[in-house]
């Protein structure tokens, strides 16, 4: 390999390039919107992935079918195109765990429902879709026989962390052996059905003990610490933790529970199923109530999904009446204030239907993606700007030869899951995406894989990833620009030749 092949970017700061992507991703202060995508998806969807090559992969509704969300040549999601180029996964399935790999790859696992005709017989069964050969293939089943709609979470090492629906033992997949292993048994007898899980900052998983909770009317809550297999319970009602963790959850909503997500402060805020929230703060290994959701409402299973100014949106229904009851209503939390606030979109579809049919998205344009079951789908673009300090921070850009660069930097993950929802859907989009834009203004984003890590909030330690061009990308001078969770670094500017783009 030439030295050439081996030099780092050169950043080129031209000015021009800078005016004008910066009209087309505004870094200053925006008002909140709703907006509807301008063309209707082709099926009802369902469960929603961010690809590392910024298009969206969303299942059909509850069948083997997937399809594809790709943003224009501006780099627009609203005004983007539907394609219907993923292949069929080999079996149908409802309610089911999912996990984007550090190879850009897709892992699922389970249903609640599967089969054709759908059967609720909680499968044990999963695969993993490769995106360049577009080619699904069978994983070793989860061991114990039956695994539904439990979470799972990435792992550091190559790994994936699986709840188990009927004990209190998770299991753990190896990705590079397609093999499981037992997971060390959680504190309380608590299974992980109906739990969500959220990825703190030191790495650890965050769970909430639903049944431990109900049960005895006091909250439970624990952590696994993924690097000595074991865990801990953070309970102020058994005095492993301060202050108040409120119940949040009943057997008349169907021991449900709402999403979890890391705040840009470090704390993590979980939503309940009935209108009570609950936030930890894991420096002080303290608890405290957060504001109940407007009316009642409850997340007895919902969307929800971080905008890159900290606050986070999330849908709930109409608890007070029950089980899975409508309306549904759309409420943006404010982790400064405090406040929750009702941002419902003019959505008649909304009134009829309840939370669990909803999913959220944080896109790499800070915006958030919604769908309410139907093929008409939204994007809710949030008031305010990034905290600076939050940004990734891009330090080099080499390019290694056969078509593969990698990028150094810092925070490149972002500093959440950037969405979540519970047992039923896992849509962690805590990895870094790679995008370009012209001096014409046409954005391209480029496939990344083999991230260093698969942390939030990774601080000031240096991180790197690999990314691939788009095949659209012509030499010449971009701005590149990388996306963790929502949140956009700064921009650095590149130089792309012919050598790089024929792989050379």
């Amino acid at each position: 390999m030439s030295n050439r092949k081996r030099r780092n970017r050169r950043f080129e700061f031209d000015c021009f390039v800078l005016s004008i992507v910066l009209v087309t991703f505004p870094i200053r202060s925006v008002a909140q919107s709703w907006i509807k995508l301008a063309n209707l998806a082709p099926s009802s969807p369902g469960t929603m992935l961010l690809l590392t090559d910024g298009t969206v992969m969303v299942q059909n509704g509850g069948s083997s079918d997937w399809m594809r969300l790709k943003p224009d040549i501006h780099g627009s999601y609203v005004n983007g195109s539907w394609a219907q180029d993923i292949n069929a996964m080999s079996l149908a399935r409802l309610y089911f765990a999912s996990t984007v790999l550090p190879s850009g790859k897709v892992w699922v696992l389970g249903g609640e429902y599967s089969g054709n005709p759908l059967v609720k017989n909680l499968t044990p069964l999963g695969e993993i879709w490769d995106p360049i050969t577009n080619v699904w293939s069978p994983i070793t089943p989860y061991p114990t026989g039956s695994f539904g709609d439990d979470p799972s979470i990435l792992l550091s090492g190559g790994r994936i962390l699986a709840g188990d629906i009927f004990s209190n033992q998770p299991q753990i997949y190896n990705i590079a052996t397609n093999a499981w292993s037992p997971a060390a048994n959680k504190v309380y007898a608590d299974p992980s059905d109906e739990e969500s899980w959220a990825k703190l900052g030191n790495g650890n998983i965050l769970t909430y003990d639903i049944f431990q909770s109900v049960g005895t009317g006091s909250g439970y809550a624990e952590v696994y610490n993924p690097l000595t297999n074991h865990w801990s319970s953070i309970s102020p009602a058994d005095g492993n933790a301060s202050g108040f963790l409120p119940v949040l959850s009943s057997g008349a909503i169907g021991f449900e529970l709402g999403p979890i997500l890391r705040l840009q402060d470090g704390r993590a805020f979980v939503i309940g199923a009935n209108n009570h929230t609950a936030l930890y703060n894991p420096t002080t290994n303290t608890w405290a109530a957060g504001p109940d959701t407007p009316g009642g409402f409850g997340a007895d299973d919902a969307a929800a999904a971080e905008l890159p100014n900290g606050h986070v949106v999330y849908a709930a229904d109409n608890v007070p009446t029950g089980l899975f009851k409508s309306p549904t209503r759309v409420f943006e939390f404010d982790p400064v204030t405090l406040t929750t606030t009702d941002i419902t979109p003019s959505d008649p579809l909304l009134s009829s239907i309840p939370s669990f049919v909803t999913r959220m998205l944080a896109l790499p344009t800070g915006q958030v993606l919604f769908v309410d079951s139907s093929p008409q789908l939204w994007v809710y673009t949030g008031a305010g700007g990034v905290n600076p300090a939050l940004r990734p921070v891009v330090n080099n850009v080499a390019y290694n030869g056969g078509g593969i660069f990698t990028l150094t930097g810092k925070q490149l993950n972002g500093q959440s899951a950037g969405s979540n929802y519970g047992d039923d859907v896992q849509s962690d989009e805590n990895y870094p995406i790679v995008r370009l834009a012209s001096s014409t203004g046409n954005v391209y984003y480029c496939r990344t894989s083999n991230w260093s890590t698969v942390s939030v909030n990774g601080g000031m330690a240096q991180q790197t990833v690999n990314f691939t061009l788009n095949t659209a990308v012509t030499a010449g001078n971009y701005e590149l620009t990388v996306v963790g969770s929502g949140i956009p670094s700064f921009p650095i500017f590149v130089n792309i030749t012919q050598h790089e783009i024929n792989g050379i």
